[in-house]
């Protein structure tokens, strides 16, 4: 099935590109030959179909819409405005535990001379005019605090700069005790994560080369961790399933948000969350704190930005992603409220209307996000929403059109699937040093597949009919207690009410029809309840040792499955260039719906749920850590961990089979009749040098050794589906500043990495059965020759007075590489063939501000 998302990336891939290239034609062509009116209905087209999007969130006035896109364009037929473009950078600087704002806090433009800079007012806000646009540094003191450095911020003649600056309190105050600034980039948002963390950057998910824009292929630059497959952008963390992944946007907790996704996976070939309304969030890779559940193998903790809520902004860009539209704004200046929303389209399916492309495996998708922030005067309301649906037909029996040229043999596959999520939060500081923070989201996902099997006729026959419906209430807070420079706790809790819709069918050859494997079906009345309330502290010796323990509680009541873990760390600051940290954390992970309730028909025919009695797959994490800064730019980072496995669910009956396996191929991965008695382990080192962006260039070389091994209900440890064994990445880019407002840049990606695990086939039963059949008692037992991909991007950036404008040109598998994918038995040939992953793509993007 792999195969499937190799056809749907190559036509992204190759339109995307054609429809970059044909973005430039036209820009450019405008220059010379005043094609402006052939440009712009097309330019009103995408401004009406974003507002019949966005209509549902807000108001907007499409008549002013258009006169700033018409605007902006005859700017960039004028060229570009004599006088140097300057920007804002304004923000609020609050207290890093109680989010109470810092009144008189210094803030210094780093660079010039004389000195400039400003200080912070009664609520926190600051505010630097008539800046440079360009790469600047500002850094922000206040008294009895750590001071912390924003460096080389990004700014355009467009966007106003934005900063929330969070301060930690030193242990020991007073004007007398030099304070020396801890804080450095890398550092998670989230106080109490020490170890095996750490932030990332929205310029990130667009400055490494092959990450698309998209925040979990970012990710696979980091230690630790690899991809499954280059086709989507599963992760998997330290030999881990990329199903041990928790998503969360917001405080809440989110289902896959990724196109073409499958229920219980995390990823997919095309990403919905759009990294232009991303701010600065982190990334976990093991023993995290207890703030988060039902999650083994790591977190995305994403944050979304606050509107500008004092201009309106827009955005217009075209892509590998698709069509965007993008909008932010105040609501009331008076009272800084704001919006900011963006609307998606799929490039191909786009096209589809205007030429044929020669195929009906055409990837539809389309997906909306959107941000509202209403400030109180002790506190604050926020709505969000993220949405997106995507379908595609692969259809082998359309072959005399050639359009079964990426789909499995014999086939007519269809896949589609949906999601929305949107939340409504209220925060109330409740004093100075507490806060309180209430939630109350709601979620719907479905999607389904149908595969239908093509005779000798090409006539197709029902084989797999696949659907599911998944639907969450849940209510959740915390409150973060201050309670001294030393001491800071935070307890919460987290109710799920989940519904579902669940339906599988495929033929049976005893009775010649289609026969219900999966069928249960509850509203959310009806339905089943996750609990999960937590406690979380930290204690600060001194300014150098901190210890942070905590606990997790998880509870189902499905099956009264309840799960007790306990976490506690240690972050021990040797030196102002040296750190060292130790952690260690039980956690836990439910089963999928699709698990709990698969069924096995008995004696007399009846459909059993067999499954429904499983309880949590359990994990004990250890890492320990060593931190230190080379200088102030670079730093080198190593841990070491170690992971047992254990309640995993296995077969009953003696088998290779384990759900620690699951993302490694397409389908329900799972099966009827399981018991908790599976383990796994995985260990091993990790090592990092990064040089942080500076004097316009950085660099970021990862290894990862690891090991990753399970054992099934026959007893036998093999290797697990993700056991690569080790994985190299190096990242470097330079930038190139150009006279009059300009920036050119280039970066570079090369990963090596240990092949893909699997499963030999079993030709004779292939062979007899006319479809693929594996040998399941040599389960991941060979592996495929080694990973290698190198990646570049090319980069032009200009400035003007109202416009801001970005073209880049990437490649991806530079050097056409074949790295396999998968092994799958072919009916023409008689044989078992390779598939590969993606092969050399180039890719254009074109993005404007105004």
């Amino acid at each position: 099935m792999g195969s499937k998302y190799k056809g749907l990336l190559t036509i992204l891939f190759i339109f995307s590109g054609g429809v970059g290239a044909l973005t430039l034609s036209v820009l450019f062509g405008s220059l010379f030959c005043h094609f402006i009116p052939c440009f712009l209905p097309v330019v009103r087209f995408l401004t009406q179909l974003f507002y019949k999007t966005s209509i549902f969130v807000m108001k907007i006035n499409i008549a002013n819409m258009r006169k700033y896109v018409v605007a902006g364009l005859l700017t960039v037929l004028g060229f570009f405005a004599s006088a140097q473009p300057t920007q804002t950078i304004r923000g609020v600087v609050v207290d890093k535990e109680s989010k109470e704002p810092l009144a008189g806090a210094s803030v210094v433009l780093l660079g010039f001379t004389p000195q400039r800079g400003t200080l912070s007012q009664a609520d926190g806000s600051f505010r630097l005019e008539k800046v440079p646009i360009g790469r600047q540094s500002i850094r922000i003191s206040f008294v009895g605090y750590k001071p912390v450095t924003f460096q080389n911020l990004l700014l355009n003649s467009v966007k106003e700069m934005i900063v929330e600056a969070e301060l930690e309190e030193s242990v020991v105050t007073g004007s007398e005790i030099e304070v020396k600034a801890s804080l450095h980039k890398e550092d998670p948002r989230n106080r109490m994560a020490v170890i095996s963390a750490r932030s990332f950057t929205v310029e990130e998910t667009e400055k490494y080369a092959g990450s698309r824009g998209d925040v979990a292929r970012m990710a696979m630059n980091y230690a630790g961790v690899s991809s499954s497959n280059d086709q989507r952008n599963d992760i998997v963390i330290r030999g881990n399933s990329p199903s041990g992944l928790l998503w969360r946007l917001e405080d809440v907790e989110i289902p896959n948000p990724n196109h073409f996704a499958e229920n219980g996976t995390t990823g997919g070939p095309v990403g919905m969350l759009n990294n232009n309304l991303l701010e600065n969030s982190d990334f976990l890779t093991g023993a995290f704190p207890a703030q988060y559940g039902n999650a083994l193998s790591g977190v995305f903790d994403l944050n979304l930005r606050n509107g500008n809520n004092q201009k309106h902004e827009h955005l217009f860009q075209v892509g590998f992603n698709g069509f965007e539209a993008g909008t932010e704004g105040p609501f009331s200046k008076e009272h800084k409220s704001s919006y900011l929303a963006n609307f998606r389209y799929s490039t191909l399916e786009l096209m589809d209307g205007i030429v044929n492309l020669g195929t009906t495996g055409i990837p539809k998708y389309k997906d909306f996000s959107f941000k509202m922030n209403f400030p109180l005067k002790k506190g604050r309301i926020t709505l969000f929403g993220l949405g997106g649906f995507s379908s595609i037909s692969m259809l082998d029996s359309k072959r005399g059109n050639k359009q079964n040229m990426y789909s499995d043999e014999g086939q007519d596959l269809v896949n589609r699937s949906g999601m929305a999520v949107s939340a409504l939060s209220y925060t109330a500081y409740l004093s100075e040093r507490t806060r309180l923070k209430l939630i109350l989201s709601g979620l719907y996902q479905s999607g389904g597949t149908t595969i239908d099997t093509l005779d000798v006729n090409s006539q197709p026959h029902s084989n797999i009919d696949h659907n599911y419906a998944d639907y969450r209430a849940t209510f959740s807070g915390y409150l973060n207690s201050k309670l001294s420079s030393r001491l800071t706790i935070k307890s919460g809790f987290s109710v799920d009410r989940m519904g579902f819709d669940l339906l599988t069918k495929q033929f049976s050859q005893s009775t010649q029809s289609m026969r219900a494997v999966l069928d249960d079906h509850k509203g959310i009345g009806q339905g089943i309840t996750l609990f999960q309330p937590y406690f979380q502290m930290v204690y600060k010796f001194n300014n150098q040792l901190s210890l942070l323990p905590g606990i997790h509680f998880s509870y189902l009541d499905l099956n009264q499955s309840a799960a007790l873990e306990p976490r506690i760390s240690l972050a021990w600051q040797t030196s102002d260039k040296q750190k060292l940290t130790l952690g260690y954390g039980l956690h836990s992970r439910s089963q999928t719906l699709s698990t709990y309730f698969l069924g096995s028909r008995d004696a007399k025919g009846q459909l059993i749920e067999t499954n429904r009695e499983l309880g949590f797959t359990k994990s004990n994490q250890f890492v320990v850590g060593w931190d230190r800064s080379l200088s102030p730019q670079t730093r080198f980072k190593a841990e070491a961990y170690y992971q047992s496995l254990f309640n995993v669910p296995v077969e009953q009956r003696p088998t290779s089979f384990s759900i620690l396996n699951t993302g490694a191929n397409w389908g329900l991965n799972t099966e009827d009749s399981l018991v908790n008695k599976g383990t796994g382990r995985n260990y091993g080192v990790e090592f990092t040098l990064e040089r942080f962006f500076a004097k316009n260039i950085y660099y970021l070389t990862t290894l990862s050794l690891f090991d990753s091994k399970y054992k099934g209900s026959d007893g036998t440890e093999r290797n697990s589906a993700f056991n690569g064994n080790y994985v190299f990445n190096f990242l470097i880019g330079k930038e190139f500043p150009m006279k009059r407002n300009a920036a050119f840049n280039v970066d570079f990606k090369m990963s090596y990495a240990g092949g893909k695990r699997y499963t030999p086939i079993d030709l004779a039963a292939s062979q007899a059965a006319n479809t693929t059949k594996y040998d399941d008692t040599r389960a991941y037992s060979l592996q495929f020759p080694s990973f290698f991909k190198t990646d570049i991007k090319f980069g032009y950036r200009v400035d003007s007075r109202h416009v801001s404008q970005e073209w880049v040109f990437y490649i991806e598998n530079l050097t056409n590489h074949d790295n396999f994918l998968m092994q799958w038995y072919s009916k023409s040939q008689n044989k078992a063939v390779n598939v590969n992953q993606l092969g050399f793509f180039p890719m254009m993007q074109y993005r404007l501000r105004f």
